[in-house]
Parts: structure tokens; C-alpha cells; sequence
């Protein structure tokens, strides 16, 4: 199971961010607002795949699209090393 829901100006990503998954996190994505400065929070993320950088890719363009400014927090190590793999880790919060 997967899901997004909103608090604040924080997305809460909860479940397998896998391929599977990910249109159905967009989808329900829609009916949140980015509150700038908005965090994606993937503390609850219990596994990822490649999938999970297009969907960070995804939020990313939402928020430019929308002026709004997005980070990420509490993001999973295995998440992290694909972001780098892929050369997108400048996403990533400073150490």
C-alpha cells in the first residue's frame, strides 16, 4: 500500500515508492496544494525503486511549474544512492 497526505506544508509519503505505485501518488498528489516552503517527508517509505526518482523529478517540476519551493527530508538511503546513480542527488538535503 502507498499513499500521499498533506500537513502543513509537508507531504507525507507512506509505503513502496515502486513503479507499480507511482501513478497513483500522482494522482493523488493533485488534490494537495504546495505550500512553499513544501517538504517531501519519506519517513515512512519502506522501499523505493527507480521509479521514486521520477516522482521527485515529478514534484520538482510541480513546484516550478508553481513557484513554490520543495525540499526533501528523512530520505531513505537506498533513495539516496539512486538519486546519486542518476545524478539528480543535488535534490538531496546538505549532510
Amino acid at each position: 500500500m502507498v499513499g500521499i497526505t498533506q500537513e502543513g506544508n509537508r507531504w507525507l509519503i507512506s509505503g513502496d515508492l515502486i513503479i507499480d505505485h507511482i501513478t497513483q501518488v500522482v494522482n493523488a498528489s493533485k488534490a494537495l496544494s504546495l505550500v512553499s516552503p513544501a517538504q517531501l517527508d519519506f519517513a515512512k517509505v519502506t522501499d523505493v525503486d527507480t521509479s521514486a526518482v521520477s516522482l521527485i523529478l515529478e514534484f520538482k517540476r510541480r513546484a516550478i511549474a508553481e513557484n513554490a519551493q520543495l525540499s526533501l527530508v528523512n530520505v531513505p538511503e537506498n533513495l539516496t544512492s539512486l538519486m546519486q546513480l542518476y545524478g539528480v542527488d543535488a535534490f538531496l538535503p546538505p549532510n
